[in-house]
Formats: structure tokens, C-alpha cells, sequence
């Protein structure tokens, strides 16, 4: 059995190998800095997400409200594991705790450092282009059946 990649919306994804999700820079229907016009409505719908329970991590790139909402992030259970870049400044770890969340593994950037979740089905790298910005990484997820670039606000 293969990854399957699928898109929500923007940025979000949802991987899943096994029977096991990850969830990748969640966000929802309302607009993203008090300005941008609201998204279309996904294809899944959040109850859904909220329903994988403990099959399912979220993975955050950045703390931009278009890739970490946190009216969305509020349906999940607070025992949900979230990965994020260890970042300079702590305001994605910041965030999440203040959202009452607590189950968290963050990844080295540029490093050789391999965060794995759900056993050894996912394993995560984080890269940070710091001539872009220091708060803003891609993050690589390697499966069995091959490897996604989350490249986010990263693309270039």
C-alpha cells in the first residue's frame, strides 16, 4: 500500500500510509491575517480530521494563521501530537500551549536529526533557508513508498 497525498486547501495536506494520518499546516474557512478573502470550502470536512484521533499528528511548517489556525486546531483532542520546527523563536511552541496542547516532538533544522511518528512509518527532516526568513521551514516526510516536500512559504 502506497502514501496517499491528498489537498485540503492552500497549504494543508493530509497524508496517510497504513491507516495512519498527518495532517500538514491546517487551516480553515475564515481569512488568514484579518485580509485575505476566506478559502474555498475542503473537500474534507474538520469533524472528520478531528475523528483520526490518536492515528493522526499535525504537522506545522510555520506559525502564520494560514498554516496553523487555531479556531480549527481547537476540535482536536489536546493529547494530539503536533511536529514543528525548532525555530529560534518559540511563538509555534507558544502557541500550541496556549491552545492547551502538550503532546509535541520538534524537529532540529538542518540537521541530520530524523524525527519518526506512528512507529517508524513517518520519518521528518526540517530545512531552513535562513536567507528567506529564521521562522519558516520545509519540512521533508519520508514514507516507505517515498518522500513529500512541504515547501510551504518555502518555495523558492
Amino acid at each position: 500500500m502506497s502514501t496517499q497525498v491528498q489537498l485540503i486547501n492552500h497549504s494543508s495536506l493530509l497524508l496517510k500510509d497504513k491507516g495512519k494520518y498527518i495532517l500538514l499546516d491546517p487551516w480553515h474557512l475564515k481569512p488568514a491575517f484579518g485580509s485575505w478573502m476566506p478559502t474555498f470550502q475542503q473537500y474534507i470536512h474538520p469533524s472528520y480530521l478531528s475523528a483520526l484521533g490518536e492515528n493522526l499528528s499535525i504537522v506545522i511548517s510555520h506559525g502564520h494563521d494560514d498554516h496553523c489556525d487555531d479556531d480549527l486546531l481547537k476540535i482536536f483532542d489536546r493529547s494530539t501530537e503536533f511536529v514543528f520546527t525548532k525555530f529560534k523563536s518559540p511563538s509555534v511552541f507558544n502557541r500550541l500551549k496556549k491552545l492547551g496542547f502538550h503532546n509535541f516532538q520538534q524537529i532540529a533544522p538542518n540537521s541530520n536529526d530524523v524525527i519518526k511518528i506512528h512507529g517508524e512509518q513517518y520519518r521528518l527532516k526540517s530545512h531552513i533557508n535562513t536567507i528567506l526568513s529564521d521562522d519558516d521551514s520545509i519540512i521533508t516526510i519520508a514514507t516507505e513508498s517515498g518522500v513529500v516536500i512541504h515547501a510551504n512559504d518555502n518555495w523558492i
